[in-house]
């Protein structure tokens, strides 16, 4: 991504030296050859670092550092002079400077400073947003035993791996689509970048835009310190725009403008930033409905629409039910300490028979509830509320399409082995642990998926 330096220095050969240097170089690059110059420019440009001249004709850049830092905290602001000192140099470090660099210098010097500010200051940003999410516990982990969702997770994993820098991922609320943004993030070549998200349907209106882009400090009276927005943290990695479809009209129009020129203002700002992310986007809504409706833009929806994953519900996928409810199941346990070993086949029966109309979501609050009310061998129907055990059986038998998404239903050789396959990733591909959690022995495991 672009940013913007500002390069301070009453030496006209030098500044303009340096200015086209770092121009060269892709960065966005303002000058001034005097501290009250320095003071406009910086106020204007906003940049991310200031290369700063120790000694000009009509200030002390020390008074300068300091007015700077007191402004915008995270402007990471190296000094330069020739009259270069320890004493200096500390007094620049204790109000703030970033680094401290002695004229003469080699220009690679500062190319070499600057990238490392900027690298630094955009490390400090993501460990803060990092530091400030609640990991969620299902991760990138896609539990599932449905061949459709083997097929689907293996273009999942196809898209991944392609340049694609947009795509959206439809489904009913709770099917997973966060646990599928996050296997197309590390999947990808991006994956040693930034996994960002937002939810969309959290944020107010008159906030989306600064979440988003970020604004600068005095942009609006709450704004009293710069703030970078998720698009920016987002630079060489992910950004997933949860819920997508509860943008209002106005925050769609912005959004359509970056993601057509990949560009952005800070609020409050003039010079304009580039990042290089991946975007995507996810909605439960029926997107196409809300455009012919006009609560949805019809230009954005064809920019979002390029690629789309479409996950499909529980009620749909249901040899997906009894390997989720296990691996719900062996999870709650550790967590409450309970002696939960396995489901009984009662219990299956139901669950299977259930229409989930939260989805994975659900199963999963229902299991964990269970589990934490309860302490017994196995999870029986007694444990289950009564109300999904009375909907349970008033629910119309499975179907061949539920069972695997295709017309022919599976065999049962074929969904005890996609099962084994399931309990074996859960285990992390050990043998003997998979066995005994599946009440066979290793010999019988190793029969049934061949090997050793």
């Amino acid at each position: 991504m672009s940013a913007a330096v500002l390069v301070v220095d009453d030496e006209a050969l030098i500044r303009q030296s340096v200015q086209t240097l770092l121009s060269g170089e892709g960065f966005d690059v303002t000058a001034a050859g005097s501290g009250a110059e320095a003071w406009t420019r910086f106020q204007e440009a906003r940049p991310d670092v200031v290369l700063l001249d120790l000694v000009l004709g009509d200030a002390d850049g020390l008074d300068i550092l300091k007015r700077m830092k007191q402004e915008a905290p995270d402007t990471k602001v190296i000094l330069i002079s020739a009259h270069g000192s320890i004493e200096s140099a500390v007094a620049a470090m204790k109000l703030g400077g970033y680094d401290f660099i002695k004229k003469p210098f080699e220009l690679e010097e500062i190319v070499a400073a600057v990238r490392n500010a900027i690298r630094t200051s955009r490390l400090e940003h993501r460990v803060a947003y990092l530091s400030a999410q609640e990991r969620r516990k299902s991760g990138g982990t896609f539990v599932y035993a449905a061949p459709r969702m083997e097929r689907l997770l293996t273009q999942v994993e196809m898209i991944a791996k392609s340049p694609v820098a947009l795509v959206l991922v439809t489904g009913e609320s709770g099917t997973g689509k966060q646990a599928i943004a996050r296997m197309l993030h590390e999947g990808s070549t991006r994956s040693g970048g930034p996994f960002v998200e937002l939810n969309c349907s959290a944020i107010p209106e008159n906030l989306v835009e600064s979440e988003l882009f970020g604004h600068e400090r005095g942009a609006f009276s709450d704004a009293r310190e710069r703030k970078l927005g998720l698009v920016e943290i987002a630079d060489g990695g992910t950004l997933f725009l949860d819920e997508i479809g509860d943008l209002s009209g106005g925050a769609q129009a912005k959004l359509l403008t970056f993601l057509e020129q990949r560009t952005f203002r800070r609020v409050g700002a003039t010079a304009v930033r580039r990042v290089d992310a991946r975007i995507v986007a996810a909605t439960n809504r029926d997107l196409p409905a809300a455009v012919a409706a006009r609560t949805f833009r019809e230009d954005l929806y064809y920019r979002i629409n390029a690629i789309t994953v479409h996950l499909p519900p529980l009620r749909e996928r249901a040899p997906d039910i009894a390997v989720l409810a296990e691996h719900f199941l062996a999870e709650a346990a550790r967590e409450f300490g309970r002696r939960f070993q396995g489901i009984a086949p009662e219990t299956v029966g139901l669950l299977g028979r259930y229409q989930w109309p939260g989805n994975v979501r659900e199963l999963r609050a229902v299991i964990s509830r269970a589990v934490l009310l309860h302490d017994d061998e196995q999870l029986r129907p007694a444990h289950l509320p009564s109300e999904l055990v009375a909907a349970a059986l008033a629910a119309p038998a499975i179907s061949a399409t539920a069972l695997n998404g295709a017309s022919a239903i599976p065999t049962l050789e074929q969904v005890e082995l996609s099962h084994i396959r399931r309990v074996l990733d859960v285990c992390g591909g050990n043998r003997t642990l998979a066995a005994q959690h599946l009440g066979i022995t290793r010999q019988t495991l190793s029969k049934r998926v061949g090997g050793d």
